[in-house]
């Protein structure tokens, strides 16, 4: 599985978005590693990964609690599932040394982060947009 940065994933916020898109990119790495059957090159982009991860997600917390909190507790909830993964991901690539469980578990991390956390950030900008003065 790849993910590839497209235009529908901007949510114009220009932090957010190069975030994002530096994310994706990085989350491609570690997919082509798994791809190309490299164990080690996959735990390095990993790791990579989930530095920028763990800045961007204070980031955000950051945000969230400058706006108010809102529904920040979920937000939060969803980064830590997804932090969960990566651990995850990296104990399949590093411990477990298994490219078929490494494979499933980057394809989740993969389909989580298009599905719930780009719709989560989605719901952020727009109330970033809502207070916003106009």
């Amino acid at each position: 599985m790849r993910i590839f940065w497209q235009s529908s994933m901007i949510l114009g916020l220009p932090g957010i978005d190069e975030d994002h898109h530096r994310l994706v990119a990085k989350l491609d790495c570690v997919c082509l590693a798994l791809h190309g059957r490299n164990l080690p090159a996959a735990g390095r982009a990993l790791d990579d990964f989930a530095v920028t991860m763990v800045e961007h997600f204070s980031a955000e917390e950051k945000l969230l609690a400058d706006m108010g909190g809102g529904d920040s507790d979920h937000h939060i909830s969803v980064h830590r599932g997804t932090a969960d993964l990566v651990d995850r991901l990296r104990d399949a690539i590093t411990i477990d040394q298994s490219l078929a469980k490494a494979e499933a578990l980057a394809a989740e991390l993969v389909n989580q982060w298009i599905r719930r956390l780009f719709h989560e950030d989605a719901d952020l900008a727009a109330k970033v947009r809502d207070l916003s003065p106009t």
